[in-house]
């Protein structure tokens, strides 16, 4: 505004509680953020394991039907 008579609202402690409020707002979203990545760890862990584990199990299969040949 151009009005030179205009004063501004003075900082009240709603403003610091609105500060807060963001700064544990971005506190929890990096946390989910962490969450998130956890998991996607968990599941890429869980499915490797599980391809390892068909691997040693056709291996083991192979060398049966070779033995038995």
């Amino acid at each position: 505004m151009d009005d030179k008579d205009f004063v501004t609202r003075p900082v009240r402690s709603a403003d610091f509680l609105v500060i807060l409020a963001g700064f544990f707002h971005n506190i929890t979203g990096s946390f989910h953020g962490l969450a998130d990545e956890f998991l996607e760890l968990a599941v890429y862990n869980a499915n490797r394991k599980s391809k390892v584990s068909k691997a040693w199990e056709q291996m083991t299969n192979d060398l049966e039907t070779l033995q038995e040949d």
